[in-house]
C-alpha cells in the first residue's frame, strides 16, 4: 500500500522557513547595518546565517527543525531584551506560534510553546530589572504576553483541527485503497493488485535475475456446486480455497484471485520444481481437508498450470502461458498440474 509518511511535507516546511527566516533576518541585518546599530546588525547577520546553514541540512529534518526554531527563539528573547529597533522588537514573538506549530506539530508544539512564553517573561522581568530596556506605558508587556497567548492558543486549535482532519483523509485513503485492491468476498488482494506485484517482480527478474514463477488455479467443475448447492455454497467454496491456498503457500508467495473461480499465486525467488511440490500440496490438502457444509462434505478439486516467468516476455505472455497450461490440464481430466 501506498506509504503515507509526512517526510517530504516535513522538509518541504522546514526548507520554507529556513528561507524566508534567512531573507527576513539577512534583510533586517543590512538596515540595522545602514542604521549604524552595530550589535543588533551583528546579532541579525548570525541568525541569517544559521537559518541558511539549516537549509543546507534539510536531509536531517529534525536537526534542520530544530535548528530553525531555537534561532528563532533566541533570537526573538534578544530582541525582548534589548528591546530591538525603538521598543518595537516584541512584536516578533507572535510569529512563533504559527512557525512551533508547523514544524513541530500539535503535542510537541504545546510544550515548546510554554518554554517559550516561560522564556519570554523572564526576558522581559530581565529588560526592566537590569534597566536594559524600559518599555512605555509599563503594562505594555503584559499585554503583549496576554495578546501572545491568545494567538497561540488559536495557532494551537488550528494545528490540532488540521491534524484531526488531516487523519480523517488519510484513513479514508487507507479504506478506499484497501478496498481498491482487496476482493471482498475472500479477503485475498484482487486482480489488479497482483498485476502491479507482477509487474515489480518481472523488474526484478530482468534487472537483477531474481526468478519467480506464475501459478494459474482454477476450481474444477465450479458450476455445478452452484447449480446442485446454490450461490451461497459456492461463495463458501471460494473462501474455502482461498484460505487454504494461504495455508499451504510459503510464507513470500502471494495468492490472488484473478476472476471467479480463478486463482493467481506468485512466488518470487522460487523455481518451476518449487511451484510443483506447493501445487502438489495444494491438491492434497484438497482432497484430505473437504468443504464442509450443511449439504454434507464437498471434495473440491483444482486444475494448475505452472510457468516459469520470462524475462523476453510480459506478463500477460507470462499469463497467457499459464492459462493454456491450466486448460491442458482441464483437458488431461482435471485435478492435476501441468507445466512446461
Amino acid at each position: 500500500m501506498h506509504d503515507y509518511s509526512d517526510v517530504s511535507e516535513r522538509k518541504l516546511i522546514v526548507k520554507f522557513f529556513s528561507s524566508i527566516g534567512f531573507c527576513a533576518t539577512f534583510a533586517m541585518a543590512f538596515i540595522a547595518l545602514v542604521n549604524t546599530t552595530y550589535i543588533l546588525s551583528s546579532t541579525l547577520f548570525l541568525s541569517a546565517f544559521i537559518y541558511a546553514w539549516a537549509f543546507r541540512i534539510n536531509n536531517n529534518v529534525e536537526n534542520s527543525a530544530s535548528t530553525i526554531l531555537y534561532n528563532l527563539y533566541a533570537l526573538m528573547i534578544y530582541l525582548v531584551v534589548t528591546g530591538g529597533v525603538q521598543g518595537t522588537g516584541p512584536i516578533w514573538i507572535f510569529i512563533v506560534s504559527p512557525v512551533t506549530f508547523s514544524i513541530r506539530g500539535f503535542r510537541r508544539g504545546i510544550i515548546d510553546i510554554v518554554l517559550f512564553l516561560l522564556a519570554v517573561t523572564l526576558a522581559f522581568y530581565l529588560a526592566q530589572t537590569l534597566n536594559i530596556y524600559h518599555y512605555q506605558p509599563s503594562g505594555l508587556p503584559y499585554r503583549i504576553l496576554l495578546s501572545f497567548i491568545i494567538v497561540a492558543m488559536l495557532s494551537g486549535y488550528y494545528e490540532y483541527s488540521r491534524n484531526k482532519y488531516n487523519h480523517k483523509i488519510i484513513t479514508l485513503s487507507k479504506k478506499n485503497e484497501y478496498l481498491a485492491t482487496i476482493d471482498p468476498l475472500t479477503g485475498l488482494p484482487n486482480r489488479r493488485f497482483i498485476i502491479s506485484q507482477l509487474e515489480t517482480f518481472k523488474r526484478a527478474l530482468c534487472y537483477d535475475e531474481t526468478p519467480f514463477v506464475i501459478v494459474l488455479c482454477d476450481v474444477d467443475n465450479f458450476k455445478k456446486i452452484n447449480d446442485e448447492y446454490g450461490h451461497g455454497v459456492g461463495d463458501n467454496a471460494l473462501v474455502y480455497l482461498a484460505d487454504l491456498l494461504k495455508k499451504s503457500l510459503p510464507n513470500d508467495a502471494l495468492a490472488s484471485r484473478w476472476g471467479g473461480e480463478e486463482f493467481l499465486v506468485a512466488m518470487p525467488n522460487a523455481s518451476t520444481k518449487d511451484a510443483l511440490e506447493v501445487a502438489n500440496t495444494i491438491h492434497t490438502n484438497l482432497s484430505n481437508y473437504p468443504l464442509k457444509t450443511e449439504f454434507g462434505d464437498i471434495n473440491m478439486t483444482i486444475s494448475i498450470g505452472v510457468v516459469q516467468a520470462n524475462e523476453k516476455q510480459t506478463i500477460d505472455l507470462d499469463i497467457k502461458r499459464a492459462d493454456e497450461l491450466l486448460y491442458k490440464a482441464k483437458e488431461q481430466g482435471k485435478n492435476i498440474t501441468c507445466s512446461e
